[in-house]
């Protein structure tokens, strides 16, 4: 790790901050220890910040995080970076935390374009729970089934899309590839589906300790079929993954879905602004 001023703050204390926008930065941060440049960060009365980047030979990501981010230090610290930056072929993207509404404008108005903004909740509370699924019976994903997935992840996130400007076809104009996605799923057992009287509810998505998905279709959103699903995938994870703690991440824009995890035992744990450089 290199350092472009001397700094009294500690190695783990600007893992913590980089925790704090996400927990997967953390790891890319700490697995790219030699990579790594801490541009600038402070320990001081009002908090603890850091501005820094990761760079490869093909990308550059920059992380920022600071308790208050109205300073001119920092501000003055990421504009002096990014003026000088040279331009190259490298991808370049800048994570910040979500509070820091300062940095956001300014790399914004570097031409930074913001992918994403959002929270990663934690569940981690291990003691069983009997779930009565009712009338829902759970299922698994098979190739002739396709059809029936595509309008249901289509149709369960329009509004989101529509929200974030996001392409609202993107699962049908691509139905061919998420049905190979789907099957590759099937086969790690990371995909469960949920039906009623024939006709599929939802379903969810895991990869290792994330959930990926939740979705319901429109016509049964209401019902508590999320909640019931959620809690099934909870279980799901706990005994036949043997996993402790468990994440998930949502857009900011997700208010609804945010409330359901909290009150099902997620808390958030970090708040992210992703941004890609587009010039």
């Amino acid at each position: 790790m290199k350092m472009k001023e001397n700094i009294s703050i500690s190695y783990e204390d600007i893992l913590d901050l980089i925790s704090d926008i996400s927990p997967m930065a953390r790891d890319y941060v700490e697995n790219n220890y030699e990579n790594t440049t801490i541009l600038h960060a402070y320990n001081s009365k009002e908090g603890k910040g850091v501005f820094l980047k990761v760079q490869s030979e093909d990308l550059c990501i920059y992380y920022a995080n600071f308790p208050d981010d109205s300073s001119l230090l920092p501000l003055s610290s990421i504009n002096k970076e990014l003026s000088t930056d040279s331009p190259s072929d490298l991808e370049r993207c800048f994570n910040v935390h979500g509070r820091n509404k300062g940095i956001i404008e300014l790399i914004q108005s570097k031409g930074y374009v913001l992918d994403m903004e959002g929270y990663i909740l934690r569940h981690s509370d291990p003691t069983p729970k009997d779930i009565d699924l009712g009338e829902l019976k759970v299922g698994i994903f098979s190739p002739n089934m396709c059809e029936d997935f595509v309008k249901l992840f289509e149709e369960a996130y329009l509004k989101l899309n529509q929200e974030n400007g996001w392409d609202t076809k993107s699962y049908s104009k691509n139905s061919d590839y998420y049905c190979r996605q789907f099957i590759k799923l099937q086969e790690k057992e990371s995909i469960k589906s949920f039906w009623h009287q024939g006709t599929l509810v939802g379903c969810f998505i895991v990869d290792d300790n994330f959930i990926t998905d939740i979705v319901v279709h429109p016509n049964f959103q209401g019902k508590g079929y999320g909640t019931l699903m959620l809690k099934y995938c909870i279980s799901f994870m706990r005994e036949k993954k043997d996993i402790s703690d468990i994440y998930l991440r949502i857009t900011k824009s997700n208010t609804g879905a945010k409330q359901l995890y909290e009150r099902n035992g997620f808390a958030v744990i970090s708040h992210f602004s992703e941004h890609t450089y587009k010039g």
